[in-house]
Parts: C-alpha cells; sequence; structure tokens
C-alpha cells in the first residue's frame, strides 16, 4: 500500500498533516486520522468538499461538472472525496480549522540556545525543542507563536531556518519600544529560558518551484525568505533562477549577508539587490522602498513566483503595482508583519 504526506492548509493558516494511501480517497483517509472536512454528498457532485491543491500530483475519479467545472480543474482545484494522491500534496481550503480539527495545535517546549543582536534593531534568537517529543512539522515560509517567559504574552514569528531542521529554531525579531518579547530579549533573556512552541501557521509558504522565483522582504520579512532559500538548497532545487530584493529604513538595519552571499556558492542561481529608505554616507545601493526595485524586466514576462513578506504599506504597495502589471493573482503569495 503506497502513502503520502498530505498537509491541510485552513483560512485561519493552521496546518494538519497526516499519511494518505492511494487506494483511499483523500476525504476518508483524512477521516481516518480525526480530520473531518466539510462534505455533503460524498459522490463528486456537490462540490462542498473541494480545495486547491497548490503541490503534488493526483488523480481524480468521476465527478460532475456542476461540481468541478473545467477551468476550477485547470486552476488545480480538486474534490477532495473522489480524489487519490500520487505524491506528497498540500491542499487549502477556503473555512478555518475549527470546522474540521477538535484538537489545539501542537505546542513544544523549548529552550533559548542563542540570543544576540545582528544589526541595529534586529536580534537572532535560537531555541532548541524538547528532543524527547516529535518535533514541530512547519513548510518553509510559515510561523508560529512565542510565548514570553515571565507573562502570558506570545508574539507570532516566522521559521528562519530550513524546514528540515528539526533540532533547532532560528527566528529574527525587530526590537521595538516597549515591545513584550523585545523588552525579554533586549533585558532578561538568557540561555536555558523556557518558552512555548505554538503552531505552525500561515498559508504564505513555498510552492512547487516550477518557474523563476521573484522575492520582496522588508526588514525582519527576510526571516521566512531564508527558510525557503535553505530548503531549496537542502532539497537540490536549483533549477530557476531567483530574484531577492530586500530593504530596510537603513544600512545598519540589514542582516544575513554571509547567508545570502553563500546561496550562489551552495548552487542556487540568485541575484540579490539591496535598498535603504534613509541612506547613510558611503551607502552605495538602491534607496527608497525597496517595492521601488519591482520592475517588468524581472518577472519572467509575468511567469513568475511572487514572494512578498515585510510591513504592510509595503506588501499593499507591491500588490497594487503587480496587479497593474497584469501579474497572475494566484502567483502571488504575501505575508504582512505587524509590529508587536
Amino acid at each position: 500500500m503506497t502513502t503520502h504526506a498530505v498537509t491541510f492548509v485552513f483560512e485561519d493558516g493552521r496546518i494538519v498533516k497526516f499519511d494518505a494511501s492511494e487506494d483511499d480517497n483523500l476525504y476518508f483517509a483524512a477521516l481516518k486520522n480525526k480530520v473531518r472536512i466539510l462534505t455533503d454528498c460524498l459522490e463528486g457532485a456537490c462540490a462542498t468538499c473541494k480545495g486547491v491543491c497548490t503541490s503534488g500530483s493526483y488523480e481524480l475519479d468521476e465527478y460532475t461538472e456542476e461540481a468541478l467545472t473545467q477551468e476550477e480543474f485547470d486552476r488545480r482545484e480538486v474534490l477532495t472525496c473522489q480524489m487519490h494522491v500520487k505524491s506528497d500534496c498540500v491542499i487549502e481550503f477556503p473555512y478555518e480549522s475549527r470546522v474540521a480539527l477538535k484538537s489545539k495545535p501542537d505546542s513544544r517546549v523549548a529552550r533559548i540556545a542563542e540570543v544576540e543582536m545582528i544589526s541595529s534593531t534586529v536580534a537572532k534568537l535560537v531555541v532548541e525543542p524538547d528532543g524527547a517529543v516529535p518535533p514541530i512539522s512547519f513548510i518553509p515560509g510559515q510561523y508560529v507563536h512565542l510565548s514570553v517567559p515571565g507573562t502570558s504574552e506570545q508574539r507570532s514569528y516566522s521559521f528562519a531556518n530550513a524546514a528540515f531542521e528539526s533540532d533547532k529554531y532560528t527566528f529574527y525579531i525587530k526590537i521595538l519600544e516597549q515591545g513584550a518579547m523585545s523588552d525579554y530579549l533586549s533585558q532578561r533573556a538568557q540561555p536555558g529560558d523556557e518558552m512555548t512552541v505554538t503552531g505552525p501557521f500561515g498559508r504564505f509558504y513555498l510552492r512547487p518551484v516550477v518557474r523563476p522565483i521573484v522575492m520582496v522582504a522588508g526588514g525582519t520579512g527576510l526571516a521566512p525568505m531564508l527558510s525557503m532559500l535553505d530548503t531549496l538548497v537542502a532539497n537540490d532545487e536549483t533549477d530557476h533562477p531567483i530574484h531577492l530584493l530586500y530593504g530596510a529604513n537603513t544600512a545598519d538595519e540589514l542582516f544575513g549577508f554571509d547567508q545570502l552571499a553563500a546561496y550562489a556558492e551552495q548552487g542556487l542561481d540568485i541575484t540579490t539587490e539591496l535598498c535603504v529608505v534613509d541612506p547613510s554616507e558611503g551607502w552605495e545601493g538602491a534607496t527608497g522602498h525597496v517595492t521601488g526595485l519591482l520592475r517588468t524586466e524581472i518577472l519572467n514576462a509575468g511567469d513568475c513566483e511572487i514572494y512578498l513578506c515585510g510591513p504592510p504599506p509595503m506588501i499593499d504597495a507591491a500588490e497594487a503595482w503587480l496587479t497593474g502589471q497584469g501579474h497572475d493573482s494566484s502567483l502571488i503569495h504575501a505575508e504582512k508583519f505587524v509590529p508587536s
């Protein structure tokens, strides 16, 4: 019996993973794993169980045109009651996880291994999860909630490490005035401190690499991009070029230079452009907002996957420009970082 790993992603960003046999339709495979997705007819006629397969290969049993049109089929929409996976797959659903899941998100206790300021405003936080329990499994680009030790607060941060790394989690955190996590990291944090990691969450994640990639990162929005890039290197997915646009307010806020420089040596066809809003004396890179680096010549005539991560104004500006260029919205993936 051949099985494959299946990941469901819900509208609220929560994910669930399980193994599914090729012999089972996906609805029953999910049910065997105590995941009850919406359905009605179970005959491919009502469309209640519809989702979108963003990654992987599959086959569909018979269904009606009313439940799944040819246009929807071409967009990789699927009827899970008629779907049989033929590889590892990721499926998104247009409703919240509470509809299908009765359990709470995974939580793990972790201990701080490292806290280090790596730019004028960014701290690197490395935590090690308890090795006695299975690690949190995530897709590169996703985030978790971290508890703030000594308080009842928690804050959300994207993984910056590759998805295959289970012995440690790396996060890049903007240090803010009077921020709960910022105050803790800058004033009290010590190696060995415990914090709870809960998740993962997020619909911002790396899709199958079948075309060139453009990444636009503002500030600590670079973190999930590093997770994606490290995963691509580990999986030897180096066939398509990557163009990274990375910006911050000032040059001393930028970080990750050595890691970015190493990607070319590791086989990635990557071009990196830097930009700052307020240049200091001696700055030789571009100036202005990072979205100003977007231009038609790097979009591969519209056939490229776009990843956007940073503050809301950056995301809004980038999406507006891309939409104005007629870029396919299904190829634009965005995550807004809100200071907290």
